[in-house]
């Protein structure tokens, strides 16, 4: 539990690796549908279980010994932490944060806002949380945002993340009656550039 309470020294990973990741092709159909810019930036397979979000920064971070559990464990503490806060920000949108909280508490529950959120301080990093304009309505725009830590906590970094679907959008579809939602979250990164100036700009980009 000691170790639960240590906070992270996370410095993500931002330059995709043919080695070590594999392109999410579906991913990448939804990518080209949230922004018109993405010639620098590529989404990365994760398993698709309900811990995608949580399997997603452990492939950013790239360090063994953090699971998506302790992930998740992580996430549930901060949002009991600063519930308050957590409710007056996101719960008009996703409704209130006790019953979140116990949604969160059951493992591959997929997540959600409230979990992005909580991410930031849990990491202590900027997340710019990228959603398709597929069906995007206007009081959606808090979906395709950039979320920051709670002050006083001071981000170190930033990260993209994509909500994304298991399946291809005609595919989604058919399984919700006509209807597409996101059921899956992979994250972004830079493609490779060899000069290292350009590389840094590129990272950058990903969360303009």
């Amino acid at each position: 539990m000691d170790s639960i309470m240590i906070p992270f020294q996370f410095h993500p990973i931002q330059v995709f690796d043919e080695t070590k990741h594999i392109v999410d092709v579906v991913a990448n159909e939804y990518l080209k549908k949230a922004t018109g810019d993405i010639h620098h930036i590529i989404p990365v397979d994760v398993l698709a279980d309900g811990n995608c979000l949580y399997h997603s920064i452990v492939v950013l971070m790239n360090n063994r010994l953090v699971t998506a559990s302790e992930l998740r464990v992580r996430t549930i503490m901060e949002l009991i932490t600063n519930e308050n806060y957590y409710q007056t920000m996101y719960s008009q949108y996703v409704g209130p944060t006790d019953v979140a909280i116990k949604a969160i508490c059951r493992n591959y529950m997929f997540s959600e806002l409230y979990e992005i959120a909580a991410s930031c301080n849990v990491l202590q990093c900027n997340i710019r949380s990228v959603y398709p304009k597929i069906e995007f309505h206007y009081y959606m725009a808090i979906w395709d945002n950039l979320f920051t830590p709670i002050p006083p906590v001071i981000a170190n970094c930033n990260i993209a993340i994509l909500w994304s679907n298991a399946l291809n959008e005609k595919d989604a579809r058919e399984t919700h009656n006509g209807t597409w939602r996101p059921n899956h979250f992979v994250p972004l990164m830079s493609l490779p550039i060899a000069n290292e100036f350009n590389s840094q700009s590129a990272s950058l980009a990903v969360v303009s």
